[in-house]
């Protein structure tokens, strides 16, 4: 097979990009499943788990024997609007690893022990998240317009207790919709791509459409305080509303540039203005065609004021910021390492779906990303930093 990315739609209408690296030793596959959160919250992460519990006759230490026998785990994780799963194996399992996949997903029926042992998992899981201090993440999960989408992923102890049979049916029959997207990479064979479109092709989808239900921003102070203490954590964070592909493309390149390595603009500007910071977080997630772009350090409370003086100044030098020669040799001209490694070919289609919301080549990215300048760069910068912003100061 040629050494070529391809697009192609299955029957079934689900979308699929395949490159074929016949050299390499090892393929990878990913499945995107997106979806709406209308209902209870936690109740797509309940499903995920179900997944790993049965395939047909098949019970959880089956399929985990089954997957160390092959030397090759499948992975799966859900966000606030899709679940994935994913798996990179030696090319000569891969028919067999996919199989397992497939039987696992298209399992609908579980017993009482089984719903009780994700149950008791989940709950150690948000006892886990409670424990730790994620006011973080929980500030940037609410700054969604769309209040479907705000709600934790894990749910609550009360979800967990509240859950019906048929609330966690409703859930997993509403991923099966054509909204599917599955990527695929490595060294696999003319027989497995004609596995993958047998499969996961015939599987019966519903029509996806996403329509934001968009509310009413809450007004609130600019800058907020919780807790106390003489270390403080600054979280800011930019609200962009009707972001296009362009921007939603660049955001990557503008977080690395400014807040990623040693050499990062945000680093630089900071310590030249008397600022020593050992680390700065930057994020950006994106949703339809809304942004949140934050970025995350820790301060002494006594620095406060002279950090959000020196924060506004930031945002105004950031334009300036060499862009290209901080981020091209990375993003740009290493791209085509991803063509080498098919599980981070797979992990970063994946990425790019979740940033435009539609399957992406590597090779369109890099066109999109040819055109990319410091001068464009610093307008796209412009952009999210005259969105709508709020700093948080977290003791």
């Amino acid at each position: 097979m040629a050494s070529e990315e391809k697009r192609e739609t299955l029957p079934n209408g689900a979308q699929m990009i395949s490159f074929c690296a016949p050299a390499l030793n090892s393929a990878a596959f990913s499945v995107v499943f997106p979806f709406v959160p209308e209902g209870r919250a936690g109740a797509y992460h309940c499903v995920e788990h179900l997944f790993f519990e049965r395939a047909g006759k098949k019970r959880a230490h089956e399929i985990n024997a089954e997957m160390t026998r092959r030397g090759s785990e499948i992975n799966g994780y859900t966000t606030k609007n899709y679940m994935c799963f994913n798996f990179v194996c030696r090319s000569e399992v891969f028919a067999d690893q996919l199989s397992l996949l497939y039987s696992m997903l298209t399992q609908k029926e579980y017993g009482e022990e089984e719903e009780e042992s994700v149950l008791g998992v989940i709950e150690n899981e948000i006892f886990e998240y409670e424990f730790y201090d994620n006011r973080t993440a929980d500030i940037l999960r609410e700054a969604w317009s769309d209040k479907r989408f705000t709600k934790s992923v894990l749910g609550t102890l009360d979800d967990l207790d509240a859950f019906t049979q048929a609330e966690i049916a409703a859930a997993r029959e509403s991923l099966f919709t054509d909204g599917m997207t599955l990527f695929l990479a490595g060294a696999f064979s003319e027989a497995d791509l004609r596995l993958v479109r047998e499969k996961f092709g015939k599987i019966p989808l519903a029509r996806y459409a996403y329509t934001p239900a968009p509310e009413a921003a809450q007004a609130g102070k600019p800058v907020e305080r919780r807790g106390r203490g003489k270390e403080v954590q600054v979280l800011v964070t930019y609200h962009v509303q009707d972001a296009d592909d362009e921007l939603k493309s660049a955001a990557y390149w503008l977080k690395s540039a400014l807040f990623d390595g040693m050499d990062a603009a945000f680093l630089r500007f900071f310590e030249k203005n008397g600022f020593r910071f050992y680390s700065v977080d930057g994020s950006y997630s994106t949703l339809g065609d809304e942004i949140v772009f934050s970025y995350m350090t820790y301060i002494k409370k006594k620095e406060r004021k002279r950090f959000l003086t020196l924060a506004d100044v930031f945002e105004e030098e950031a334009a300036w910021t060499p862009f290209c020669s901080l981020v091209k040799p990375f993003l740009y001209d290493n791209a085509v390492f991803l063509y080498d490694n098919p599980e981070r070919l797979c992990a970063h289609y994946v990425d790019s779906w979740a940033d435009l919301s539609r399957p992406v080549t590597l090779a369109e990215e890099r066109e999109t990303a040819a055109r990319f300048t410091d001068v464009r760069l610093g307008q796209l910068w412009r952009r999210i930093a005259a969105s709508a912003r709020k700093i948080y100061l977290l003791g």
